[in-house]
């Protein structure tokens, strides 16, 4: 691809829809796109309920796998693969430990569980900007103390960004608070409180559905987010999706991982540039787009 081994990392739920809508229309012509809308009865992308969990789920996934396959070509597999949250099962489909049908399927079902159990719990995230371990903790366990209800960390994604999921009640007091300690709040587009207990309820039909999907060894290495390892045992990496359904993505740990494991940077295989931006605050590895590596890749 470059002089430099570059990593490939994939997003979660939390990409804006106009940005996953444009990664469909781009890869229009990929067997995931076509399924996706034949999946939901749409005549195409356009028709999509992009605010609906069990739609945007599958629809990132389906970008992804489209958007590197597309840039990367067939025979070509960066060294190691990571995703964001849901960007774990699309990181682990790209990287062959299960196949990309199989990976859309549990997409789909992925999505579905997510949307069912965010309607009997309902729930919020929030991402904090501006905030150290303490102050962070602190800002928690006030909200917690004066409200009550569930407010966990969800996702620590940078040295200063970190990601609080839980109760409605909890995550709007946990908004006021920051404001008030001079901390910015961004109350993000996603209809559930991922990664926090409020999924609990979901973890046995993910697990029973993740146990009958087809894993094998995989072609390239895979990062988990989630403890911030490499794994090569499939086994390993099925538990890993099974657990991040309600455990906090540790996103600046797996990224140092990366940059342990030799590779130099990240590229962000989208839909949208969460983690492009993300990377660059931090700058602990060099960070690009599809675009700016697509035509450095060797043909093959």
């Amino acid at each position: 691809m470059t002089a430099e081994p570059y990593g490939i990392a994939f997003p979660g739920q939390g990409v804006r829809a106009h940005m996953l809508l444009l990664a469909l229309r781009t890869h229009a012509g990929h067997p995931l796109v076509a399924r996706l809308s034949e999946t939901f009865g749409v005549p195409d992308p356009e028709a999509l309920d992009l605010a609906d969990t069990a739609v945007v789920q599958p629809a990132t996934f389906a970008a992804g796998i489209a958007a590197a396959e597309a840039a990367f070509g067939p025979d070509h597999r960066p060294p190691v693969a990571l995703g964001h949250s849901l960007g774990e099962l699309t990181a682990a489909a790209y990287a062959g430990f299960l196949g990309v049908d199989e990976g859309f399927e549990l997409a789909v079902e992925r999505g579905r569980l997510c949307r069912e159990q965010s309607l009997r719990r309902p729930g919020a995230m929030v991402a904090i900007v501006g905030a150290d371990a303490g102050e962070l903790e602190w800002l928690r366990r006030s909200v917690l103390a004066e409200r009550g209800g569930i407010l966990d960390i969800a996702g620590l994604n940078s040295a200063r960004q970190t990601v609080l999921s839980g109760t409605p009640d909890a995550v709007t007091a946990a908004v006021r608070v920051a404001e008030g300690q001079c901390l910015r709040a961004e109350v993000l587009p996603i209809p559930g409180g991922f990664h926090s207990p409020l999924m609990s309820d979901a973890v046995p039909a993910w697990h029973h559905r993740l146990q009958a999907a087809d894993f094998r060894p995989g072609a390239t290495r895979f990062v988990s987010a989630i403890d911030a390892r490499p794994h090569t045992d499939p086994d390993l990496v099925r538990e890993q999706l099974v657990r991040g359904l309600v455990l906090p993505v540790r996103w600046l740990e797996a990224v140092r991982t990366v940059r342990d494991l030799g590779v130099s940077g990240l590229v962000d295989a989208g839909p949208g540039t969460t983690l492009l931006k993300l990377g660059r605050r931090d700058r602990y590895l060099g960070y690009r787009g599809l675009g700016a590596v697509a035509e450095t890749v060797p043909p093959g």
